[in-house]
């Protein structure tokens, strides 16, 4: 039942973390992709929400990392970003081709009730993705 949220806004990862530990889930935010793929590996989260486009490594590139890893072959990663450029549809197939279950699901910044849909729709607060 443990969410994984990588953002670099650090505001918006803040919020999220909060608005999902009031609903019940437990949540780990981080702002820096390294420190995070080590607390995946650490503690598998149920559910990886992830920005796309991060400092150092793009969304894409951490779950090609964590994919390899068998223990991380059924946890869904969903992609959030407010990229919305032609250019920027290449980082969706990327995604989606390294294992993302959706792109974007919600653009940022989302509304709330939206987050709580999208990720009740792949964890449940009783435990069971």
């Amino acid at each position: 039942m443990r969410i994984l949220i990588i953002d670099d806004d650090k505001d918006l990862c803040m919020l999220t973390q909060k608005v999902l530990s009031k609903n019940g889930y437990m949540v780990d935010a981080f702002f820096d992709p390294k420190q995070a793929i080590k607390h995946a590996q650490e503690k598998k989260p149920s559910l990886i929400l992830m920005d796309v486009m991060l400092p150092g490594l793009s969304g894409p590139e951490i779950v090609n990392s964590l994919k390899n890893d068998p223990r991380f072959k059924d946890v869904p990663v969903v992609f959030l970003t407010a990229l919305i450029t032609g250019e920027d549809r290449s980082l969706e197939d990327q995604g989606l081709t390294v294992g993302g279950v959706q792109y974007p699901t919600l653009g940022k910044p989302y509304e709330i009730d939206k987050l709580l849909a999208m990720v009740g729709r792949f964890i449940k607060k009783d435990g069971n993705s």
